[in-house]
């Protein structure tokens, strides 16, 4: 059974976002789960697809990190 999850964040750093995070979506740790991202208007579009709800968990859990990192520290270099 494939799982998908679509998440967006709507901010003003959408791009900057993306772009930090852009480097990560090169390499996938597993063969599980898939990510992609994107950026439409203001907004981070997070899309996960897995396998399993185990890998969906990880991965969303992994990405939904990496964004709030990035988003703090586009913060902090306003």
């Amino acid at each position: 059974m494939l799982l998908v999850t679509r998440s967006v964040f709507r901010t003003s750093e959408a791009s900057s976002i993306y772009r930090s995070l852009k480097p990560e979506l090169e390499s996938q740790v597993t063969d599980r789960s898939s990510v992609d991202m994107g950026v439409e208007d203001s907004s981070l579009i997070l899309t996960v697809r897995s396998d399993d709800l185990v890998s969906m968990r990880s991965t969303l859990n992994t990405w939904l990190r990496l964004i709030q990192v990035a988003s703090e520290t586009s913060e902090c270099l306003k």
